[in-house]
């Protein structure tokens, strides 16, 4: 059985903090609905909802941010939160915990909050992706060896195909407004010119409904972003059988700092192309153009990023590690 956390449990001195800020996130709700309806799920809500249902679809035995101590597992997954990391490590100190995981969704860089990841504590830590690892590890040398990639999975069940659904348009997805790629216009123009309806969806500007309906009427994505740990967003798109053309990038830019990145860790053959440019794009396109049938994008996500296939390969690796 493992643990998954994304809040400290409310026990000890934290006892009366944890309720005061449960309190205020429920009074805030009402007075400030969501845009998502993000449930129970704390941390990155795509990542915790994926764990968390995919291990019941799964039948493997856990439990989600337990209310006391005599509920803990003593192996645990912190996905979320300097703060339950914290008290996960004194709990390990005590002798209620054997094992930690930590990550994805903790730290940025390795070296924040005083290197907590690279504490002796923590057994292993989770990354969305193996550039993510190498990242880390620049900053803190003693997680060589110590790191894995995860990446949370898609429901299968929302994201899929409508039935009967003819598809025409080439979707833009637009995950930044400012950087090295430039204009999307022009691409769009390549494609109005080629005879295909296009659509543009800005990042953060529509609902999960909006962008399956978009997905459902489109046979290609384009996507542009400047870097991804993971790209949620682009296996949503696969899961809905649309492949995906992806503009290459390989450094980012953060807080002062440059790194080695990818836009798309887990785009391979079967779901998609990268392109590096508006020449090498035409190519891209004429290339999946040619071969769109040999795409199998939902069936990849199926057997590789559903919600079922990621939790079962995150169980195994914390009994294995």
């Amino acid at each position: 059985m493992i643990t998954i956390l994304t809040d400290p449990i409310p026990t000890g001195r934290l006892l009366i903090p944890q309720l005061c800020r449960e309190a205020a996130r429920g009074v805030r709700n009402i007075l400030r609905p969501p845009k998502f309806n993000f449930g129970a799920y704390r941390g990155h809500y795509a990542v915790t909802r994926s764990l968390v249902e995919g291990l019941k679809k799964a039948g493997l035995r856990h439990n989600y941010n337990p209310r006391s101590l005599r509920q803990l597992a003593d192996v645990v997954v912190v996905l979320a939160d300097i703060r339950t990391l914290k008290q996960a490590i004194e709990l390990k100190r005590k002798g209620y915990i054997r094992k930690i995981y930590a990550g994805p969704n903790i730290v940025v860089f390795s070296s924040d909050a005083d290197s907590i990841l690279a504490s002796p504590e923590v057994d292993a830590v989770i990354t969305p992706c193996s550039w993510v690892i190498d990242l880390y590890v620049e900053d803190n040398p003693t997680l060589e060896g110590r790191c894995f990639p995860w990446p949370a999975g898609v429901d299968i069940d929302y994201w899929k195909p409508a039935a009967n659904q003819e598809r025409k348009q080439i979707l833009i997805f637009d995950k930044q407004n400012k950087g090295p790629v430039g204009p999307i216009e022009p691409y769009a123009d390549y494609l109005r010119g080629r005879g295909y309806p296009v659509q543009i969806l800005q990042y953060g500007n529509f609902t999960h409904d909006e962008y399956l309906h978009a997905l459902q009427h489109s046979r290609l994505m384009v996507g542009f972003v400047t870097d991804e740990s993971q790209g949620i967003a682009w296996a949503e798109a696969w899961a809905t059988d649309v492949p995906t053309l992806i503009w290459r990038n390989g450094t980012g830019y953060y807080r002062g700092r440059n790194y080695a990145c990818s836009t798309a860790p887990y785009l391979c053959d079967s779901n998609g192309l990268f392109f590096d440019n508006l020449d090498d794009f035409s190519k891209q396109f004429t290339r999946w153009e040619e071969s769109a049938s040999c795409f199998t994008p939902r069936d990849w996500t199926i057997s590789n990023m559903s919600d079922e296939a990621c939790a079962r390969d995150l169980y195994k690796k914390v009994f294995e590690c």
